[in-house]
């Protein structure tokens, strides 16, 4: 497992990483997987081969951080990975530490820390905040150097990502945008209750197979006062909508 590395320090003067001497050749692909451990084993490079010391800039380039993590991630002068999660407009003293992270939630609460067991997710609700307002702003950029006579509204396809605090933080941090959420089956469409504390425009667009059940569902919703759009995929689909709309006393809005 190459990328756990670069959570750790490197000490620049004794074990090169994998991967250091065919890097210093000129090889910049990646690194073969191999077997983490607690354990540190050295790796043996020839002496013609380490001409300088490793540094962060190595891991950079060695793992092709900058390809995949810019510009939320990168590789701290300590040789750890760093989250950056405003992106380029974040701060010096805004920068956080992923070692020391993963440090303070497993030692145990007798020296301070959570005590938590391992494998652990880290989430950063900032880095999606600022995803978010990245979207809009290039969105309300492109329509305003074309004229265009509208604006865009987007909406979160749950099915990408069904984590209830990931959809909370969208609905939170999407509500200047009227930005909401998409849902493509009827578990997920019960789940969207978040939205009611959303922006009242936005968008809860209903896709998927539809029977009788999931359009109640979508109708009951709009009566609660969502912006439900229940997108129509078959001619079967339009004649029950009509029937239940009328049965719930419901008008729809209906997307082709």
């Amino acid at each position: 497992m190459g990328m756990p590395a670069l959570a750790c320090c490197v000490d620049a003067a004794a074990v090169a990483p994998p991967g250091y001497a065919d890097f210093i050749a000129g090889d910049n692909s990646l690194a073969a997987a191999v077997p983490f451990s607690s354990s540190t084993t050295a790796i043996a490079v020839s002496e013609d081969s380490v001409s300088t010391q490793w540094t962060p800039s190595h891991s950079v380039a060695l793992y092709r951080i900058d390809s995949w993590g810019a510009p939320y991630f990168a590789v701290n002068d300590s040789g750890n990975i760093a989250v950056r999660p405003h992106g380029a407009s974040t701060l010096a003293h805004q920068e956080i530490d992923l070692l020391k992270v993963v440090k303070r939630v497993s030692d145990p609460k007798s020296v301070g820390g959570l005590g938590l067991q391992f494998p652990l997710i880290v989430q950063f609700p900032d880095v999606l905040k600022n995803r978010l307002e990245s979207l809009q702003s290039a969105f309300d950029s492109a329509v305003q150097a074309q004229s265009y006579g509208s604006h865009y509204q987007g909406v979160y396809l749950v099915k990408c990502n069904q984590d209830r605090f990931i959809v909370e933080d969208i609905v939170k941090f999407g509500s200047p945008f009227r930005f909401g959420l998409e849902a493509g089956s009827k578990p997920e469409l019960l789940s969207m209750n978040c939205l009611c504390k959303g922006n009242p425009e936005a968008l809860l667009v209903c896709n998927g197979f539809k029977d009788a059940e999931y359009i109640s569902l979508a109708l009951l919703a709009r009566k609660l006062a969502l912006n439900t759009v229940i997108v129509l995929e078959q001619e079967e689909e339009v004649k029950l909508v009509i029937e239940i709309s009328k049965k719930l006393s419901v008008l729809p809005v209906i997307g082709l």
